[in-house]
């Protein structure tokens, strides 16, 4: 008869605090996955059909690289004690500080939790931003693989030290006390003006594409918005590394400032969507006989798409000042951010057609310029919280233009080297940012023509027909009116029906012959000349056989 020894192993117990603390830290992480397939549904629902299932599958397509980049060196090169204030070493790579401890806390000045907590906690945040990012930045025109290409560069050379130098203790722009509670600059700014600089190296949208505008759901903005509010009390809780009295004043002073900013926007929005409708002006009211001439009707109407961008402004505006503004005593803060930041957003989100830069979903302005919005303020209501000095209200005049610097830095940076890799990528062979990589060249083209043209000649001549382009560059921007679905897919679409616009114009119609575009929401284009003469092989299509 054999007898088994059992040998138990003592595991050292976890100190009461820690645990309390680590234990929060920890839910605060199982909610942050709400705002990556909130964000992910909201982009989704506000694109164009033929577009929809790709802004749903990039933050999946792009989640197991962060998460390798974060572990082999990504949260070494953010959280590592450098000798240096702008990156950190590689003595945290492959989390070997913890081969032969497990035990080991993460401390700052909030709190204190286990470094496993601290690892996996913004690990998910940098998830987050780039679910931000990326999508919004290929939305309706760009490639998914050499935006993947970015996706790498990005992660190492943009996020990573900015990330060092406002959350590292060893950081510069942490010495000089710039106040950061949530990611106004790390998440947010870095948000904003990465998608600023992908826009402008990409180009603005075919406005083929543009005809008939229809967003693909409504239904999945609203969805993805509850799931992002719900997820962001623990984006911005959650950086407390500690539970305690003002962690609930924090979540409250969240749901304060996206309220308040959403009852601004959607008031803003409904005061500029005022129709008119036309009736004629033999229409009488009554008897004709009274000579009443019947008035324009005016007509405004409420958008859940002003409703929803409002809240996420809201809760990106608030996220800088976090903790250093939420206390039970200053719950009118949180709506002064909310109420500004709701405004400024609002009118940047024309500021795409002042400076000529398509940000398809508006990315800059509701992240970019709320979270600089929210750091400025911060600088101007922050109290002695968290080893602060404070804002303005504490009597710290400075703080504002301490804000000011980090977030001119920060924007500077992260939109030089963007638009410096995007312009290299876009030179490399097979690696063009855009599906109709020809697209800006021939937009060029044509302003350049337009511009040397004789304008004396030109009214004395006739329109003439549309002069035949090159098959390659026909081609390419075929494919890219099919949508980046068709392009980047095999037959997945979000949808599993089709429908097709067609577009009629007065110029398709000239002596010589005409084009026929049908523009399909989905996957299918077909052109057709004068003598029907089948021109562009037919889109498959994914419910029936057209």
């Amino acid at each position: 008869m054999r007898y088994h020894t059992m040998v138990s192993v003592e595991v050292e117990p976890i100190d009461l605090h820690i645990s309390i603390n680590s234990l929060f830290s920890l839910l605060c992480t199982a909610l942050l996955p709400l705002v990556l397939i909130g964000i992910a549904l909201f982009y989704s629902g506000l694109t164009q059909r033929r577009s929809a299932f790709t802004m749903l599958a990039v933050p999946i397509l792009i989640s197991p690289l962060i998460v390798l980049d974060w572990y082999i060196w990504g949260y070494s090169l953010c959280y590592s004690e450098a000798s240096n204030s702008y990156i950190g070493n590689l003595n945290y790579a492959v989390l070997r500080q913890l081969k032969h401890s497990i035990n080991q806390t993460y401390t700052s000045s909030r709190g204190q939790v286990l470094v496993m907590n601290h690892f996996l906690f913004n690990l998910l945040f940098k998830l987050i931003c780039a679910a931000f990012t990326f999508p919004g930045c290929i939305s309706e025109r760009g490639r998914v693989l050499p935006m993947m290409l970015f996706v790498f560069i990005w992660s190492v050379i943009i996020y990573n030290p900015v990330t060092y130098w406002f959350w590292n203790p060893n950081g510069w722009l942490y010495k000089m006390d710039v106040l950061d509670f949530a990611g106004g600059n790390c998440i947010h700014i870095v948000c904003g003006f990465t998608c600023l600089a992908y826009s402008y190296i990409l180009g603005p949208r075919n406005p083929k594409a543009l005809y008939n505008y229809r967003h693909s759901n409504t239904g999945y903005i609203v969805v993805g918005t509850f799931l992002l509010s719900c997820g962001w009390l623990a984006f911005v809780a959650g950086c407390e590394y500690r539970f305690s009295y003002n962690t609930l004043p924090i979540m409250f002073s969240t749901l304060l400032a996206s309220s308040s900013a959403a009852i601004v926007w959607v008031a803003m929005d409904y005061g500029f969507s005022q129709e008119v409708l036309n009736v004629e002006e033999e229409k009488l009211i009554g008897d004709s006989a009274s000579g009443a001439r019947f008035p324009p009707i005016m007509k405004r109407k409420i958008s859940m798409i002003s409703i929803t961008s409002g809240i996420v402004s809201g809760l990106v505006v608030v996220t800088p000042g976090g903790g250093y503004i939420s206390s039970n005593n200053d719950f009118w803060k949180p709506i002064v951010f909310g109420v500004v930041g709701a405004i400024l957003s609002n009118f940047s989100t024309r500021l795409k057609y002042y400076f000529k830069i398509d940000d398809a979903l508006d990315v800059f302005a509701i992240h970019g310029v709320a979270g600089i919005v929210g750091s400025l303020l911060t600088g101007i209501f922050a109290d002695k919280l968290y080893d602060s000095k404070g804002g303005w209200v504490a009597g710290h005049w400075k703080q504002f233009g301490i804000q000011l610097l980090g977030l001119v830095v920060t924007s500077a940076y992260v939109f030089i080297m963007s638009a410096f890799f995007l312009y290299i990528i876009d030179l490399i062979p097979g690696f063009h940012l855009r599906i109709d990589k020809n697209f800006n060249r021939r937009e060029r083209e044509k302003k350049v023509k337009k511009e040397n043209a004789n304008p004396e000649l030109e009214s004395q001549v006739s329109a003439t027909p549309s002069e035949k382009r090159p098959m390659e560059q026909h081609y390419w921007e075929q494919v890219e009116l099919l949508g980046s679905d068709n392009y980047e897919f095999s037959s997945e679409y979000m949808m599993d029906f089709m429908e097709f616009i067609k577009v009629i114009r007065p110029e398709d119609y000239s002596e010589g012959g005409h084009e026929e575009v049908l523009v399909s929401n989905n996957e299918s284009v077909a052109i057709y000349n004068s003598g029907n003469e089948y021109q562009q092989a037919e889109g498959e299509c994914n419910s029936r056989k057209h």
